[in-house]
């Protein structure tokens, strides 16, 4: 009695086992998406430019992502992401009669290793994050001074590794794959693997601390870290 009971129970899990892994064998597992998050970014940044503490200061700019994610379970996978968001300011002032202006171009690109847990299988994750983020700028510009002409003209870029985590849910409209909508939102940190740009602004350009200021913020904030809101639109397959 107690060997076929036994027995049972052993058979049981064998056909438990082999419909969860049929199961996993026939659902979709891969996911192409676009984020449109770093494209809010991009294009509402001249209202954020407008919160800023700087007079006469106007921009615009544009975002994208892409993410590739492989299922390699039921309840994990992982992810591949690549990002890019490119913003353009101008500044002009006149001050007692002199011109200055400035053209101020920011831009960063990264590429993103993401691990997902689904606790519950399919839609609710939980995202941890690893990654590289490259932070480029340029300033070009000129004042007038007592009929002079004065130039400035600077570049400079910095590395940063990224960590970061957050939540979301994978909305799949199909039963077996097809158009998938994610959102997403959590937190990312950018560690400098060197100077950063707001450093080597002031170690090049007597850069007064409102500008230092301004530009970690839109490193560690903005084109790096900070919080993250991400909305994806792909394909299920």
């Amino acid at each position: 009695m107690v060997r076929k009971g036994l027995i049972i129970l052993i058979l049981a899990a064998f056909i438990a086992g082999g419909a969860f892994a049929q199961d996993f064998q026939t659902m979709a597992k891969n996911t192409v998406s676009v984020d449109v998050g770093p494209t809010f970014v991009g294009l509402g940044f001249n209202a954020v430019g407008n919160l800023l503490p700087v007079d006469d200061l106007n921009g615009n700019g544009f975002g994208i992502g892409a993410q590739f994610e492989r299922q390699l379970s039921r309840n994990l996978s992982a992810a591949l992401r690549f990002a890019y968001l490119g913003i353009n300011m101008g500044y002009s002032e006149n001050i007692s009669g002199a011109d200055a202006s400035l053209d101020i171009s920011l831009s960063s690109f990264s590429i993103e290793g993401h691990a997902r847990f689904y606790p519950f299988s399919e839609t609710f994750f939980l995202d941890g994050m690893v990654g590289y983020a490259s932070f480029s700028s340029g300033f070009s510009g000129e004042a007038w001074v007592d009929n002079r002409r004065e130039v400035i003209a600077f570049d400079a870029s910095a590395g940063y590794l990224k960590l970061g985590a957050k939540l979301g849910w994978r909305i799949t409209l199909g039963s077996r794959g097809g158009f998938t909508i994610e959102p997403s939102f959590g937190y990312y940190h950018g560690i400098s693997l060197g100077d950063s740009v707001g450093q080597q602004f002031v170690d090049n350009i007597d850069g007064d601390s409102e500008t230092t200021e301004i530009l970690s913020f839109l490193e560690q904030f903005v084109f790096v870290g900070g919080p993250r809101f991400s909305l994806n639109f792909g394909w299920r397959f």
